[in-house]
């Protein structure tokens, strides 16, 4: 019960922090009575932090008191919002704080009568913020996997036309999607298969999901019906020899529903199915890869490393170590997160003695012999408390989906599970919460950009699983019934939303912690709670219906009417943190926008927000995130408003019928966003302004910067190539001025990404190695009158990649040419990839290499 007693805790305290701060809530409230409050409740979380352990019949009463009092004070702040007035307020919260008093004296004599365990408990969360790229390149070892992976490889590459399939068997956790992914991703295959594809069908599947998955590796269109679908993705794989990756299988059904889509092309096509049923296997008719628990040596290799970091087991620590490992009985998932628990944990013999003698370290199976039960929940039991409700909230997500990484973030801050520091924002600390469980291998990375940043995680089914059951078993949120093999959680007033289709459709309830509920193919929201917290969805309701829940804090819209303004009344949720409106191609902004001190991030596709009222005093210090603005004016009374911007897109449309004289946009005023890190400027039309692009400043903060047909000159280039953080830098369109752009006098000192998109005049790139010393990515496209590339740019040390795409021939040839040369200086390194509508075959039959990839 501590998580969701801990959450609460949070919860109540982020609640009582935005009540302070806001500027009419604040004063509808008790001052005396609000810091009695906050005292005993700073107390109970340092308690809940210290001694998680502590029985159910303590921590319950604590959750519970917690979340009546976030209950009182958000009906009274909806009440105050609403024009409304409570005569019992002040008495609901005095009762409130006595049965708490009554707790804490509760609490007081059990840390009186109990042991600290300040030693044996896990350290705090680190204080220095991360970076989702510093953990993104975490790769999964293969240990014990080299003959199954040499086996598999030579059965995908054996000279036999017709098309194989090959199925992989194994319980759950034993490594068959790792070996599945170590093969797909192995240079051998990428060089002897014209495509690839990788599926995840799971459990509960829809044709229509599979086949958008099959698309979207080929680049192909995923908004048709299914039988357009298939038609498409057969056209893509006809005459190809592709691989196919159809990752966790659960019946013959779900293959017969697409196998007609991939064609029999008689060039050694291959099929690749991973799956925990004999009989699925069996009828393939094929013989099927069996995937066995590892060996003792290699069993324990695999510990030292995932606990270790490579380095050897501490002498004192060795025998029981082994203890632990031979429990695990082989099981590589098992294995993974045991050392991820431990290599967290203090190398101490009395703390791993405590590990190795609880019950739960036992390898035991559910029914059907594919679930290791008690094993895995030791992983969660000694998680520190304030990752139990982040991580048991993932298991919300359907089956095998990538849970993407910004809206987890936002989400979990949402409902409020993120406790507040002075020297970081509640997204730092969520991203060093995620770090945490990527390094305990609970949470696994799922996708990653070109550029190496995580965008997706995903959590196996066996922690998921997990997740689900250890919610239930606390109250966190309860499994009602099976449905057709979907699960259907109990919900609440406090938190819904819409989760379109093709995921899996999940409702749930928070009995004591805040949740958000996910369903489909409802249009209409029932919801007529003050509690409402989130709301996600695709639905008809109009904004002006999910405004009236005043205490919302994430709102994402996908509208499906025309709704061209957001409606004055969204400055009633006093609380929203998070705003997406998708579904329209321009929504116009009301002035009460700037009346929402708590507004985190903002994404509309293209929004026009209107220049603050004067006189006002309010100031968005939470705002992070502010996308796409069209035509903003970066006045000084704009950027005071977004002191702590980090991420900013803009369009300016400055067509001359638009325009009624001249405008002063203030470029130069950009710099004094000192937070921001990520902007984008994209020009539409012709440019009538009195304050043009060359005079714009650019904070050192930068780590991306964008621009699209701004033509600014090479004076402003300078300015940018002295960025100190700059990594990223995408140029589009006449981004820069000229035919000819000659970056020599530059040096990019930490650039490790260009792209160079669609620029139709550019002819000559002139560079050196010195010009871009880290580079890592190079990307070029649609630049059809582009003569050569910059011989020297091989010569970068860091280059891994360069791309080519859509390019003039003479820009392709050079691509090769570089590749060549590195190769025959022993570079392995370096990959290039082309992309071309004409001479492909003239192309590949030049020069061949496994690091040489036509997509």
């Amino acid at each position: 019960m501590a998580a969701t007693a801990y959450a609460s805790l949070v919860s109540l305290l982020n609640t009582m922090d935005q009540i302070q701060t806001h500027p009419t809530l604040s004063i509808c409230f008790d001052n005396n009575q609000f810091q009695s409050l906050r005292d005993i409740v700073d107390f109970l979380v340092d308690f809940v932090e210290n001694y998680s352990e502590a029985e159910e019949d303590l921590m319950k009463p604590i959750g519970d008191a917690a979340h009546e009092a976030e209950d009182v004070t958000e009906v009274e702040a909806a009440d105050q919002i609403c024009g409304r007035e409570s005569s019992t307020m002040f008495l609901r919260v005095d009762k409130i704080i006595q049965e708490m008093i009554s707790i804490k004296e509760k609490v007081i004599k059990f840390k009186e009568e109990t042991p600290s365990i300040t030693s044996m408990r896990p350290p705090p969360p680190p204080s220095s913020p991360s970076s989702s790229a510093s953990y993104a390149t975490k790769k999964t070892t293969m240990l014990g996997f080299d003959g199954y992976v040499a086996q598999l490889l030579e059965e995908l590459t054996r000279n036999v036309p017709h098309r194989l399939i090959l199925p992989i068997v194994g319980m759950g956790g034993i490594g068959k999607t790792t070996l599945a992914k170590n093969v797909y991703e192995s240079s051998l295959t990428v060089f002897h298969f014209d495509v690839r594809v990788w599926v995840i069908v799971s459990q509960v599947y829809k044709a229509t999901h599979m086949l958008s998955q099959a698309l979207s590796c080929l680049g192909g269109s995923r908004n048709k019906i299914d039988d357009e679908l298939g038609v498409e993705l057969y056209k893509s794989l006809f005459g190809h020899r592709y691989l196919i990756v159809l990752d966790d299988i659960w019946s013959v059904e779900a293959w017969e529903k697409i196998q007609k889509f991939f064609p029999e092309n008689g060039n050694g096509s291959r099929i690749v199915v991973t799956t925990r049923q004999q009989e699925v296997a069996n009828y393939f008719g094929s013989t099927s890869l069996d995937v066995g628990f590892l060996d003792y040596e290699n069993r324990w290799n695999l510990f030292c490393e995932v606990t270790f970091a490579q380095q050897d087991c501490p002498p004192q620590l060795e025998r029981i170590a082994k203890n632990i490992v031979k429990k695990c009985r082989g099981l590589p998932l098992a294995i993974r997160v045991i050392g991820g628990l431990l290599g967290k944990a203090p190398r101490i013999q009395e703390y791993w003695k405590k590990i190795a003698k609880d019950k739960s370290l036992v390898m035991e199976y559910s029914g059907d012999g594919n679930k290791p039960i008690n094993i895995l929940y030791l992983s969660y039991k000694y998680l520190p408390v304030w990752l139990r409700s982040c991580f048991l909230y993932m298991g919300l997500f359907p089956d095998d989906h990538l849970i993407d990484v910004s809206r987890l973030i936002k989400l979990w801050i949402a409902e409020g599970f993120i406790k507040p520091t002075k020297s970081r924002s509640l997204e730092q600390v969520a991203e060093s919460y995620i770090k945490e469980l990527v390094d305990r291998n609970l949470v696994l990375v799922g996708e990653l950009t070109e550029y190496k940043k995580v965008l997706r995680y995903y959590l196996h089914d066996l922690v998921r699983e997990l997740c689900i059951k250890t919610a239930e078993k606390e109250n966190f949120y309860c499994v009602q019934r099976e449905i057709g093999g979907r699960r259907q959680f109990i919900f609440d007033e406090r938190s819904a939303s819409f989760y379109p289709q093709p995921q899996v459709s999940l409702t749930f309830k928070k009995p004591s912690v805040i949740t958000p509920l996910i369903l489909s193919g409802q249009r209409e929201a029932p919801f007529k709670s003050r509690l409402l917290r989130v709301l996600v969805g695709d639905h008809d309701s109009s904004l002006n219906n999910s405004f009236r829940q005043v205490n919302l804090r994430y709102l994402s819209h996908h509208s499906l009417l025309s709704t061209p303004a957001i409606p004055g009344s969204i400055s009633l949720c006093w609380s929203l943190q998070t705003l997406i409106v998708l579904g329209l191609d321009r929504v116009f902004v009301p002035c009460e926008i700037w009346k929402m001190p708590q507004l985190r991030h903002i994404n509309i596709p293209v929004m026009n927000v209107p220049h603050p009222p004067p006189g006002d005093v309010f100031a968005l210090h939470n705002l992070q995130t502010l996308k796409t603005v069209e035509n903003l004016i970066f006045s000084e009374e704009v950027c005071a408003r977004i002191p702590n911007i980090r991420e900013l897109d803009i369009e300016y449309r400055m067509l001359e019928e638009n325009v009624e004289g001249s405008l002063c946009f203030h470029f130069h005023n950009v710099g004094r966003l000192s937070k921001l890190e990520s902007l984008s400027i994209r020009c539409w039309g012709k440019r009538y302004s009195d304050d043009p692009l060359e005079n714009l400043k650019l904070p050192n903060s930068l780590t991306k910067l964008i621009l699209g047909n701004c033509s600014i000159g090479w004076g402003c280039m300078t300015m940018i190539a002295s960025l100190p953080h700059l990594q990223l830098l995408d140029l589009r369109g006449k981004a820069v001025v000229g035919t000819e752009w000659e970056f020599v006098n530059e040096e990019f000192r930490n650039l490790k990404h260009l792209i160079i998109y669609d620029c139709p005049n550019l002819r000559n790139c002139i560079a050196d190695r010195t010009t871009f010393p880290v580079l890592e990515t190079l990307h070029l496209e649609n630049l059809y009158v582009l003569s050569d590339i910059p011989f020297d740019i091989g010569e970068i040390p860091t280059l891994e990649k360069l791309s080519v795409i859509k390019c003039s021939k003479s820009a392709r040839m050079a691509a090769i040419k570089i590749l060549e040369e590195q190769e025959s200086f022993g570079n392995q390194a370096l990959h290039v990839h082309i992309r071309s509508w004409r001479d492909e075959a003239h192309v590949r039959g030049l020069y061949e290499s496994p690091n040489l990839h036509f997509i």
